[in-house]
């Protein structure tokens, strides 16, 4: 009886929902990027106009401080699709596949609690900040909602990919698939 080839994982790329979440989590990478030009563009900015002009730029730092909400959270999912995460694997590395993969599952579904945890909230905060109008103090009076719904849309993408790693490495740990990382290297 001959043994049958197991099919390989897909990689990002081969199935169309797959495609769609790489080109959601690349347009959130290129935002991250846009707001840390931005962030950038800020601060020079409010110093020259500070030196040059003796008038910085109103609520800049409230301004980058709100952008690097973007630079922390959309990039997230576009990592993960990489895994690309720090990872300390001094032990792990010993480990046989299966149970590395079982680890890095068990791993990625408590950080995914973490974040999807602070993203539900803020979450819910959004349509009671839009009906009320909040904003930050300041001259230019900054809504509250938008950041909080841009960490959630990270969020929301973050563990979409999340859940697709995590099946992966399930399905590995239980013998259903060969590891993708048979020359010994561990998941990230």
């Amino acid at each position: 009886m001959a043994a049958r080839a197991r099919p390989p994982i897909p990689h990002s790329g081969t199935l169309p929902l797959d495609r769609l979440l790489s080109l959601i989590e690349n347009l959130a990478l290129w935002l991250a990027c846009a707001a840390l030009l931005a962030m950038g563009a800020i601060v020079t900015g409010s110093a020259l106009g500070r030196t040059m002009f003796n008038a910085p730029i109103p609520d800049d730092l409230l301004m980058v401080g709100l952008l690097m909400v973007c630079v922390i959270i959309l990039p997230l999912a576009y990592v993960e699709r990489g895994d690309g995460h720090i990872a300390v694997t001094v032990v792990t590395d010993r480990l046989p596949a299966r149970v590395r993969h079982a680890l890095s599952a068990l791993g990625r579904c408590l950080f995914g609690a973490f974040i999807g945890t602070m993203g539900w909230m803020l979450a819910l905060k959004v349509p009671k900040e839009m009906a009320g109008g909040l904003y930050y103090d300041g001259r230019l009076e900054i809504p509250t909602w938008p950041m909080k719904a841009i960490f959630a849309f990270g969020a929301a993408v973050f563990l979409i990919r999340l859940a697709v790693n995590v099946v992966r490495d399930l399905r590995v740990a239980a013998g259903h698939v060969p590891p993708p990382d048979a020359g010994g290297t561990a998941p990230h």
